[in-house]
């Protein structure tokens, strides 16, 4: 919707969006996975959850930002501020992941 009011492009818009929407499906997923990995293997509770989620969504940040650059999206910086929605997810998906492994080891101890 945001180059669709900078172009007007009804198809190249809509384009646009599936395209975004099969990257975001595929990508997602490694997003999440390095979230889980980063919030698991760290030992320090609060740094493991803030790097399970500040590291993945920088990285997608960034990757997102640049594709929307180099493909000469009309409007890139707007077209990139949805994805701060990921880091939500991100955050949630860490800590999720930290208690789900501390109660796991709570339990093999037992």
């Amino acid at each position: 919707m945001i180059n669709y009011f900078s172009t007007y492009l009804t198809l190249l818009s809509l384009i646009a969006g599936l395209k975004q929407a099969v990257y975001t499906f595929f990508l997602g997923g490694a997003v999440f996975r390095a979230t889980e990995y980063l919030a698991t293997n760290i030992q320090h509770k609060t740094k493991a959850i803030l790097a399970g989620a500040f590291i993945p969504f920088f990285v997608t940040l960034l990757l997102v930002f640049g594709l929307h650059n180099m493909r000469g999206t009309p409007r890139p910086l707007e077209s990139t501020l949805p994805t701060v929605f990921v880091f939500t997810g991100t955050l949630f998906w860490a800590i999720i992941k930290r208690r789900a492994m501390e109660k796991r080891k709570k339990l093999e101890k037992l």
